[in-house]
């Protein structure tokens, strides 16, 4: 029994190469397979992709990103977190490497028109002074995925990330003129209520994809040393959690645990988050391997750009 089944299954792969071959190698369209095969040609687009399916067909797509990308680690990293893709650029410590390599990666995936939300964070603005090196996308909605800091937009650039993000993809910028955090749920209604609000939580539901950063939640985390949340201290966050996504904090295994403070948080909620098709979080530093490690276990995103040092500490 299984040395015919092994031999049907030698016998299908060869078949599948066989077309493969022919469509890639000889430049047959599918048409004229199907006649040479006297086989559908809807037959034969359905064993294409069965053949890409089961690894006979493979693509390597060149880019100048090339040799600035540490492709093993990506390739265990995406394998063991199952990511749709991994982005790992080797140690460069020229000015704004980092920053450059992650503009011309994204400059790849973003799409030209429609809209994608972005998060907050220092990393997101120094990597928006670099996006005028991708291509112009006038059609593009650049939406806030949550309410800002105010006076502590410095300490925590929220608004500031769309603007320049906007400006260098010549979209439009999508501001959300409220508090990252209320002070209680009752408030938060009340500006969810605001018409100005009620249109860009509509604007968020319709994003494709999401760029965001990926807090922690030690002394020095953003959210603590901004004082977004008054008393709020890491020895508290830490009982729970091990990381955010738009202040939505989780544990080690990705699961949200902060339920009380995710519901004063005035923007995408954890639900509409994992609702964006495309997620990708850009996170690197010692500092944040376990939360970066708790948002690959939770599947909260699908794309991770990193560095190599952080890269092999998830995998150590």
């Amino acid at each position: 029994m299984n040395k015919t089944t092994n031999g049907e299954q030698t016998s299908k792969d060869s078949f599948l190469e066989r077309i493969a071959r022919m469509y890639y190698v000889l430049g047959m369209n599918q048409q004229e397979i199907s006649e040479q095969l006297n086989i559908g040609r809807s037959s034969v687009a359905r064993f294409l992709n069965e053949a890409r399916e089961r690894g006979i067909i493979q693509f390597q797509i060149r880019s100048d990103l090339e040799n600035s990308r540490h492709t093993a680690l990506e390739k265990q990293l995406a394998k063991q977190y199952g990511l749709k893709d991994c982005v790992v650029f080797r140690s460069d410590d020229s000015p704004n490497a980092f920053e450059t390599l992650a503009s011309q990666y994204l400059n790849s995936v973003l799409p030209t028109h429609g809209s994608i939300g972005l998060g907050w964070g220092r990393t997101l603005y120094s990597i928006g002074t670099q996006m005028h090196l991708c291509d112009p996308r006038p059609g593009l909605k650049v939406v806030q995925l949550s309410g800002g800091s105010g006076a502590k937009e410095e300490l925590v650039p929220a608004a500031s990330v769309i603007q320049v993000w906007a400006h260098a993809l010549r979209g439009k910028p999508y501001l959300f003129p409220a508090p990252a955090i209320a002070r209680t749920e009752e408030s938060k209604l009340g500006f969810l209520n605001d018409p100005s609000i009620q249109e860009i939580v509509e604007a968020i539901r319709k994003v494709s994809v999401a760029v965001i950063g990926i807090g922690h939640t030690g002394e020095d985390a953003s959210i603590i040393s901004s004082g977004l949340v008054p008393g709020l201290d890491s020895a508290t966050l830490s009982a729970t959690s091990v990381g955010d996504v738009i202040f939505h904090f989780y544990d080690d295994q990705g699961t949200f645990s902060n339920p009380a403070l995710s519901e004063r948080v005035v923007g995408v909620s954890p639900e509409d988050y994992l609702n964006i098709e495309l997620r990708i979080g850009v996170a690197y530093g010692t500092g944040k391997t376990r939360a970066i490690k708790g948002a690959l276990n939770g599947r909260l995103l699908h794309v991770l750009m990193t560095t190599e040092e952080t890269a092999s500490t998830l995998l150590d």
